[in-house]
């Protein structure tokens, strides 16, 4: 089995394990209005463990409507790839036909060599436009399998930064005050503040979801 035909079943096979996972871990989710303790500490970390499975990640962070976006990408380079490698076999074949190796040197065919049929004819397709077919066929299909792999780390990171940004809190108060600063050179002054990241929602779902466990 080719490796990028093995790369498509693979992932298949990871969405559908993602997929039997999602019911059960929805019927897990709390139907309160107010988040649980365990939802409130969802961290960054975890998030990134689960990513090993392709949009694993997501699942954790509860986003669900990622997942399907997470294997489009996930299945359309892999469909690239593996289009590419068939064309590459294609034209690697048709040269080692006319007793031409892989098509890296043109060589003149000896006697030990048969020249046979192929599906490409040499009336029709001159050996240096296989060569550069074929060559294309390769870059494409290299490029495809960076690709999978930029898309594989693509949804590590988003599943790692949007449970990293769940737990950075803005406080309701957004209002542009001034207030006392202090400069490097330990200099007193004023400057205009504004009230990002306090903590205080966090510590009150906290204290409310502890309260509501007991």
């Amino acid at each position: 089995m080719r490796p990028a035909r093995t790369l498509w079943w693979a992932t298949l096979l990871a969405l559908l394990l993602v997929v039997a996972i999602a019911p059960a871990s929805a019927q897990n989710m709390p139907t309160d209005s107010v988040r649980t303790l365990q939802d409130i500490n969802r961290g960054p970390k975890r998030a990134l463990l689960w990513s090993i499975i392709p949009g694993g990640g997501q699942v954790y962070n509860k986003a669900w409507w990622k997942v399907p976006l997470v294997y489009s990408g996930l299945l359309g380079v892999v469909a690239v790839a593996d289009y590419n490698q068939t064309q590459y076999q294609r034209f690697v074949t048709a040269l080692e036909a006319r007793c031409l190796g892989d098509g890296n040197v043109i060589v003149i065919p000896n006697a030990e060599c048969i020249p046979k049929e192929s599906e490409f004819s040499v009336d029709e397709v001159t050996s240096q436009a296989l060569v550069t077919a074929r060559n294309n066929a390769n870059r494409t299909r290299q490029t495809a399998y960076f690709g999978i792999l930029g898309v594989y780390i693509l949804q590590a990171v988003e599943a790692f930064t949007d449970a990293h940004l769940r737990d950075f809190d803005i406080s309701d108060d957004l209002s542009i005050r001034i207030a006392p600063t202090v400069s490097p050179g330990g200099l007193a002054g004023a400057g205009l503040t504004v009230p990002l990241g306090s903590g205080k929602r966090r510590k009150a779902e906290e204290a409310r979801a502890r309260l509501l466990a007991r």
